[in-house]
């Protein structure tokens, strides 16, 4: 099941799932993905949620030539190492990918190895969107239609919980 966590900029969409992801993993649900927290200084981060490593994702400055999205560079070692993650991912479980922009929409930054990675799922797939581009990438997610859940939902836990655990869906 393809599910997305949506929201505007800054709403708090990774630290809820920072948050919800260790007690998703104490019931014995299978995490694979990443989140990307704002790093110190500015830009951000790849925290990888197996491993709990940390690395500099997105800069204001970078490499030349290195992919970039709006004000930001990716940093090119982090980035393939985001993809060897998706293209790595266990095919049951959870893969959380934090988060799904432009720059895919587009089919760069993270997308090849994504849309691979979601071809061939069993598991469930958490996609982060910001809702200002959830419809386009609801159009480049199709045919699936995603569950969305809004991170400004008060059930938004329950909501996603109901989806990976089974429990009766929140009204």
């Amino acid at each position: 099941m393809l599910l997305v966590l949506t929201g505007p900029v800054h709403a708090g969409k990774t630290s809820f799932l920072a948050r919800v992801l260790p007690g998703w993993r104490a019931r014995g649900l299978a995490c694979d993905g990443f989140l990307s927290p704002a790093a110190a200084g500015g830009g951000y981060d790849l925290l990888e949620i197996a491993s709990g490593r940390r690395r500099p994702y997105l800069r204001r400055d970078g490499q030349a030539g290195a992919e970039r999205v709006g004000p930001y560079v990716f940093v090119p070692e982090t980035l393939e190492r985001a993809r060897t993650i998706l293209r790595q991912a266990r095919p049951g479980g959870l893969l959380v990918v934090d988060e799904v922009g432009p720059l895919e929409l587009e089919g760069g930054g993270l997308w090849p190895a994504l849309g691979g990675a979601l071809a061939v799922r069993t598991g469930h797939s958490l996609l982060v969107v910001r809702e200002a581009i959830l419809d386009a990438a609801a159009a480049r997610l199709a045919p699936a239609a995603p569950a969305v859940v809004d991170v400004r939902d008060p059930a938004a836990g329950d909501r996603l919980e109901s989806h990976l655990f089974g429990a009766a869906e929140i009204p």
